[in-house]
């Protein structure tokens, strides 16, 4: 699964005729194998070592055009910090983000396309695509409460 996801990112950062740099390649790599939603310096900390002399500037342009050309997924914590996520071939999921302590719980139930032709008529948009994040208090920080 992560090669397929790093494959893909790769393709379609090619084939949108951006070319694939060692750092682009070194944060799509660390973004594929991270089993958690790293922020700016976890990411920057991890592939410091592959690349020492990559810099924030780098990173924070890299991020923006993954994010720009959609391969790329922020998710907005409390205080408007951004973590982020390479979004997989064929998988759609939505976060639950705990306003507390910032972890995300990813679940795949959407019952989106239920009520989607409704908006759709009520509002006359043609809905192309969605995103779902919650917010509220996870269960260790309910117990600590």
């Amino acid at each position: 699964m992560i090669k397929n996801t790093i494959r893909a990112a790769q393709e379609e950062l090619k084939r949108k005729g951006y070319k694939l740099t060692g750092p682009r390649k070194a944060i799509i790599n660390y973004l594929a194998e991270s089993q958690e939603h790293p922020d700016m310096q976890q990411i920057f900390a991890g592939i410091r070592a592959e690349y020492p002399s990559i810099g924030m500037a780098t990173l924070y342009r890299t991020l923006g055009l993954l994010l720009e050309l959609d391969i790329l997924r922020a998710i907005t914590v409390k205080k408007n910090q951004l973590r982020y996520e390479l979004k997989k071939p064929g998988d759609h999921h939505h976060h639950l983000v705990c306003t507390e302590c910032s972890q995300i719980l990813e679940f795949g139930s959407c019952s989106f396309k239920h009520i989607s032709s409704e908006i759709e008529t009520v509002t006359r948009y043609s809905i192309e695509y969605h995103n779902l994040e919650a917010y509220g208090l996870c269960p260790q920080c309910q117990a600590t409460s």
